[in-house]
């Protein structure tokens, strides 16, 4: 089709090379397409109220990117000066359900220090369980005060 286009918009009436002067040459080609109409497909939506027009049926709490499954145990380094956080786990489901922790090892005036991840982490139903997550860099001044959990996910068990 491209090909035919092209030999189209070269050739005049008259079976020339030139357009020019000619109605029915390339520039007539051009011009039909930029002329087609252009309409919208449907009626535009009505503008928006400032009311809104539901009303949310329960209050949010706490952070909405961890699940109140999940809750922070002890915090300190290990022997070779990593920070850990021991979380814990309690899993509200009656079905087996697969956690994803992530943690944020914290200095005197809030700035991270290292982060770490736990991922994966299977707990049975209605069950509990403790998993240490270490922090990815090591932190030998123990810059490090505080263990946040910053992101805790649940799903169910992919086993």
């Amino acid at each position: 089709m491209v090909a035919t286009l092209g030999l189209t918009a070269g050739c005049g009436s008259d079976g020339g090379g030139s357009a020019e002067g000619d109605s029915k040459g390339g520039t007539t080609v051009g011009k039909a397409l930029a002329q087609l109409p252009v309409e919208p497909s449907e009626e535009p939506t009505p503008t928006p109220t400032e009311d809104p027009t539901d009303e949310p049926t329960d209050e949010p709490t706490g952070n909405p990117l961890v699940t109140p499954d999940v809750k922070m145990g002890n915090c300190g380094w290990d022997s070779s000066n990593y920070p850990y956080a021991e979380v814990k786990i309690e899993n509200s489901s009656s079905t087996k359900q697969d956690y994803n922790i992530f943690v944020g090892f914290t200095d005197k005036d809030d700035e991270v220090v290292t982060t770490g991840m736990s991922s994966g982490t299977s707990v049975e139903g209605n069950g509990r369980k403790t998993v240490k997550v270490k922090g990815l860099v090591a932190d030998s001044a123990k810059k490090a005060k505080t263990c946040k959990i910053s992101l805790a996910t649940k799903r169910d068990a992919l086993d």
